[in-house]
């Protein structure tokens, strides 16, 4: 049995099947057990096998029956598990957010002294330029495979013109671009060094690929939580008031 099936037999199953193979597991509200992971969010997790993975360790268990005794559970009493697990993310967020803004000072240090400030604007917008071409280009894969052809092509033109205002910047900055420091911008989204001479194919394998994608899912989710995170705070306070009122009735 392949490990993929295994987690799925055991997420259907929950517990029960941690047993038949015998294993005693802590229940699933346990505080060792990682809420992250319950809700398919871990920031370790989405980004394991990647350059980010050290920066977000998690020592809770991951354990996919307990996943389904947790869904299980949630659909009998709300647990407000996306409270804590919003905190969760909104740190991972931010030690990325200092992990980028470290690097970008360093790349600024390593520069500024050799190079006119003016020309290092434009290096800066040749790479912005390459951000959108690659961003573009996931897109509008994205869009074919789904089928979406006519919506595929019009992002085909924008890649085109984008690639020509591109060349243009790079033709009028030929020589500052010789310095290594300044052919190196760093992705605002997962911290990654990105050399703005990379062909847009790279720079597509970039930001289509797992860290960036998983470092995008977990800022999305983060935003997503946010909204909400105030009235969810509130309801918890409400539900566990209400408990403690049952509590002290009996």
């Amino acid at each position: 049995m392949t490990a993929e099936m295994r987690d799925m037999i055991n997420q259907l199953m929950g517990s029960n099947r941690a047993e038949e193979e015998g294993r005693k597991l802590v229940p699933y509200n346990h505080h060792s057990v990682c809420r992250a992971f319950l809700l398919g969010c871990c920031p370790h997790e989405i980004l394991a096998d990647t350059r980010l993975e050290s920066f977000v360790t998690c020592n809770k268990i991951h354990e996919s029956a307990h996943k389904a005794d947790y869904e299980n559970a949630q659909k009998e009493k709300d647990h407000f598990y996306d409270v804590d697990v919003y905190e969760r993310l909104e740190e991972a967020v931010r030690i990325v957010d200092k992990e980028i803004e470290r690097t970008k000072e360093k790349l600024k240090r390593d520069c500024e002294n050799e190079i006119d400030q003016a020309e290092i604007m434009k290096a800066q917008k040749i790479g912005e330029l390459g951000e959108r071409i690659g961003t573009t280009i996931v897109r509008m894969e994205t869009l074919g495979n789904e089928g979406k052809v006519e919506e595929a092509m019009e992002l085909s033109k924008t890649i085109e013109e984008l690639k020509r205002k591109k060349r243009d910047l790079e033709n009028d900055v030929r020589t500052v671009l010789n310095t290594p420091q300044v052919r190196l911008r760093v992705c605002e989204t997962c911290s990654a060094q990105l050399s703005i001479m990379e062909h847009e194919t790279r720079l597509a394998d970039h930001y289509g690929g797992k860290m960036h994608l998983g470092m995008e899912r977990i800022r999305d989710t983060c935003e997503e939580m946010k909204v909400i995170d105030r009235d969810r705070r509130e309801r918890r306070r409400d539900s566990r008031e209400r408990e403690r009122e049952y509590k002290r009735a009996r």
